[in-house]
């Protein structure tokens, strides 16, 4: 029985290493879809992670979504994405490779450990084009009824369609109809508006470092965050309603909705940052088996990249190492702007309050019973 058991395995730590999902939701707005081969969909919130073989569609919404090799992909509304194919080797990430599908809109792909370890190792299809990268960010898009484009941020990309290919640069776009071979590469600024329009969209966008990441941990994470941003809601809400009481009755049942609501905010924090910390040591593990695994030091190693006009190369922020870093990757990755800033501070302050100190005792010395006292 123990042979057997040994001869299986092998299969059910293969069948783990398959069930690791692929990415994570970084960021979110609007509703998201993501649907199997089957049809089987779903709605998907920040936090939710994908397999390689899934469709992502966006609809009116729009979404962020990171890979555990660190490649990052935002989508624009209306786009329809299907990961065709992620594999990633830890152990050997020269092995890894990628097969993208843009099926309609406009996304923006900014390569991670695979594409810095080997090239070739990245394929996007879109429409009749294939796109090869030699570089680390792009804008791609299309319309079903239009033209497919791109524009280059970072990098070189081979732009290929109808048996020709294009070399584009940085700084620069090319656009092909789904029947013609793509243009001569020319500065973005000279591309057709609306191609000019949904990179602009995206390239103005700030993207998250596209370092290699444990997955499960970072899809923690972010949705830990998610929540503190939506009980600060609910606690400025309820001061809100606060303010508003008139009754003593109102005013009570109002205060008592507020301490709730800060209270259920302080522990949503304290959670973020717990999930925080064990994220940052899961990550500094991913890093370390990436390097192991061949990739250069360089791979996906980056800061934040911020936003950017169309056609101008991503401008990189120094982090702060030497700050508290769970506090530091929390307050990045909330965006926290001065209202909901204001309402977490507050509600820390309200609800953990210190213990007070207890006045000292004075002996006192009872004068008036003298030696009857005993």
């Amino acid at each position: 029985m123990f042979s057997k058991l040994l001869v299986f395995l092998p299969l059910l730590i293969s069948s783990a290493a398959l069930a690791v999902p692929a990415a994570y939701v970084h960021e979110l707005v609007g509703t998201v879809h993501a649907s199997t081969k089957d049809g089987v969909s779903r709605q998907l919130q920040v936090g939710s992670t994908l397999d390689q073989g899934e469709i992502v569609s966006t609809g009116q919404g729009s979404a962020t979504l990171k890979f555990e090799d660190g490649q990052i992909i935002a989508l624009k509304e209306k786009s329809r994405l299907n990961v065709v194919s992620y594999k990633y080797n830890k152990s050997k990430v020269a092995d890894s490779n990628v097969v993208l599908s843009l099926l309609a809109g406009s996304m923006r792909f900014i390569t991670g450990v695979i594409g810095g370890t080997r090239h070739d190792a990245i394929k996007i299809n879109v429409a009749t084009a294939t796109l090869g990268l030699r570089g680390t960010d792009v804008v791609v898009g299309f319309d079903p009824e239009g033209p497919i484009f791109i524009t280059v941020q970072d990098g070189r990309v081979s732009f290929s369609n109808q048996g020709v290919t294009s070399t584009v640069s940085t700084g620069q776009g090319s656009v092909a109809a789904s029947n013609s071979p793509p243009s001569n590469a020319v500065p973005v600024n000279q591309l057709p508006g609306s191609s000019v329009s949904d990179a602009a969209t995206l390239t103005q966008k700030s993207m998250p470092a596209n370092n290699p990441v444990s997955v499960q941990a970072s899809a923690k994470t972010v949705k830990a965050i998610q929540d503190v941003i939506q009980k600060s809601k609910v606690a400025a809400e309820a001061e809100s309603a606060l303010a508003k009481a008139v009754t003593p009755a109102d005013k009570a049942a109002a205060e008592a909705k507020v301490l709730e609501a800060k209270t259920s905010l302080v522990g949503a924090f304290a959670d973020a940052q717990k999930f925080a910390t064990s994220q940052i040591l899961a990550d500094k593990d991913a890093k370390q088996a990436a390097l192991q695994g061949g990739a250069p030091v360089s791979a996906g190693n980056s800061p934040p990249v911020q936003g950017t006009e169309v056609g101008v190369p991503p401008k990189k922020t120094e982090t702060d190492v030497n700050s508290s870093v769970a506090d530091a990757l929390v307050a990045t990755m909330i965006k926290l702007d001065p209202a909901t800033a204001k309402v977490i501070t507050e509600a820390a302050a309200d609800v953990i309050q210190p213990v007070p100190t207890p006045p000292a005792q004075t002996p006192t010395t009872n004068t008036t019973c003298g030696a009857s006292c005993n």
